[in-house]
């Protein structure tokens, strides 16, 4: 029997259809690679975003200079770092010296209460720190204009020492230079002791029993290999913790010394000459202690008498109250709107302030030359009153959010145990001491 030929139409029809379908895979495919090529751009701009813009995105700006959120991130964590490693250094010096208190639990009391009011401080500032990094680095950008205005610069040569002198202290001594400086240092202050030393007076009934030489302390010079190698270790440190380069380090150095000499210039252009007052005052404890006083100087004491028998004030009450000469500003407010507002003579009523009460006298007021232990306290209110007026007067956009800073792995520990943060427990034992979180 002959084989039957497939029928045309049957042929046709099958071609029609593949053709359909081939179309239809390529139409998905087509989607399916559209939709591949939207997904990498999603993404790609995902990775844009988060590792090149944002991180380049300004959080604040100070006359146009930006502090972008990259740079805020890494000192954050450098700050954060510097703190740590303190309060490691303050639970090493525990553990170091609490064998040495073992037999005397008052001292050990006395040593472990100053160690954690030190941990206490430090954590205050630890919980504060993401806010005042950035107030830091506004402050600095104000400094770094100041210091163009004014010429101030730093030579690399400065920062290069400086940088140096930080490596070598980190690894436990000096470097050449510094050491020379301190030494000379020490060797200034025994000079000037020797000057205050008494000279014994020879007599037949007195022998003098010569002073027995101290050996000086050695001082441990790095340099060469070593002091590479403690560069090398700092740099390392810090790039771990931080992300900031052996370059960004370098230039928180040279801003450091810059902000230090604007500082300097500020502070030598304050006024030492002014209105000033010279008082004495009587220091007492209560209110009601105060009171009385002031009725015995009204009824005609000697307020030099009185201060040395009742005040407090341990400095003063040996020479009557007698504070000397004193610039306006430099006194707690209370006293310090007595002693510029009292007429000359009179005794005031009690004063409270954070130290006790005060029963004040201004014995003379006027134009007068600083006194060196108020120098510096004038000197650094007229840096802080330029920094509030340069911060006043400059044109500053702060977007800072709390989510700007990195994220901090204590304060996420006490968070998750819906806990407050609290200090670590200083332990003693024999594999040395740790901060332990409560």
């Amino acid at each position: 029997m002959a084989k039957k030929t497939p029928s045309s139409f049957v042929n046709r029809k099958h071609i029609a259809r593949n053709k359909r379908e081939a179309e239809e895979r390529r139409r998905i495919l087509m989607a399916l690679g559209a939709l591949g090529a939207v997904i990498v751009v999603i993404l790609a701009w995902g990775l844009l975003q988060t590792y090149y813009f944002t991180p380049r995105q300004p959080i604040a700006v100070v006359n146009g200079a930006k502090i972008t959120r990259q740079d805020y991130q890494k000192r954050v964590l450098y700050e954060r770092d510097l703190l740590d490693e303190q309060m490691q250094l303050i639970q090493q010096q525990y553990q170091q010296f609490a064998d040495t208190f073992k037999d005397s639990p008052d001292l050990l009391k006395s040593f472990k209460d100053q160690t954690d009011q030190q941990l206490n401080q430090l954590y205050s500032q630890r919980i504060n720190l993401d806010r005042q990094v950035l107030d830091e680095m506004i402050e600095e950008q104000l400094t770094m204009q100041e210091a163009e205005k004014r010429g101030i610069t730093v030579t690399d040569a400065d920062v290069s020492a400086t940088y140096d002198r930080i490596a070598a202290a980190r690894a436990g001594g000096f470097t050449e230079p510094s050491a020379q400086e301190t030494v000379t240092a020490r060797q200034n202050a025994t000079a000037t002791a020797a000057m205050f030393t008494p000279t014994p007076t020879l007599s037949t009934t007195t022998a003098i029993t010569p002073t027995a030489v101290r050996p000086t302390p050695t001082i441990n010079v790095i340099s060469g290999d070593a002091l590479a190698k403690a560069r090398a270790d700092w740099e390392a440190k810090v790039q771990q913790s931080s992300g900031m380069s052996p370059a960004e380090l370098r230039e928180v150095v040279r801003r450091q010394l810059i902000r230090q000499k604007v500082r300097e210039a500020i502070m030598a252009e304050a006024d030492t000459t002014g209105l000033q007052a010279h008082a004495r005052h009587i220091m007492v404890d209560t209110e009601e202690e105060a009171k009385k006083v002031k009725e015995r100087l009204d009824a005609g004491e000697d307020f030099a008498a009185v201060a040395k028998e009742v005040s407090k004030d341990t400095t003063t009450a040996p020479d009557g109250g007698d504070l000397g000469w004193f610039p306006q500003g430099v006194m707690v407010p209370a006293f310090d709107e007595a002693a510029f507002s009292l007429p000359v003579g009179a005794i005031s009523d009690p004063i409270q302030s954070q130290f006790g009460w005060h029963i004040l006298q201004v014995m003379e007021r006027g134009e007068h030359e600083l006194d060196q232990r108020y120098l510096s306290a004038v000197q650094t209110k007229a840096y802080n009153d330029w920094l509030k007026d340069a911060r006043t007067t400059a044109d500053i956009q702060d977007n800072w959010v709390a989510a700007d800073a990195p994220p901090d792995p204590l304060l996420q520990q006490q968070q998750a145990q819906q806990q407050p943060l609290v200090l670590p427990t200083v332990q003693s034992n024999s594999m040395g001491t740790t901060p332990t979180p409560q």
